[in-house]
């Protein structure tokens, strides 16, 4: 039974605990790298805005498509064009937080001295 009891809510032993584990791209012993995390967020980002662009630019052919189109065949987009606004917009940016971090790494990587550690 749910104990739904709004006074239990902060009670440690009365919440069941979770099963829920992040979802990892990566597997083994170098997985808890640096290295291996940035991978997977550029993986995730990635794959992320390729996804909005596609689907900002199918639309757009379809509006294009549409605009040719006998009466009554017209077909309707994926999003509107505001909607493709906005994934185009998020597309932008977070290839360009990608691009940042991407920076800051390799100006990381360039100051390390022989010896140092890279995990």
């Amino acid at each position: 039974m749910i104990d739904t009891d709004p006074r239990h809510a902060n009670d440690s032993s009365a919440q069941a605990t979770s099963t829920h584990q992040d979802f990892r791209w990566t597997e083994g012993p170098a997985s808890e790298t640096r290295y291996a995390r940035f991978l997977e967020i550029v993986l995730d980002v990635s794959t992320g805005a390729n996804t909005c662009l596609q689907i900002a630019y199918t639309s757009a052919l379809e509006r294009a498509a549409n605009a040719d189109a006998d009466d009554g065949k017209a077909v309707a987009p994926a999003v509107s064009i505001v909607e493709a606004d906005h994934l185009m917009r998020l597309s932008i940016v977070a290839t360009g937080l990608l691009r940042d971090e991407t920076r800051r790494r390799i100006e990381w990587l360039n100051g390390l001295e022989e010896g140092d550690s890279v995990r």
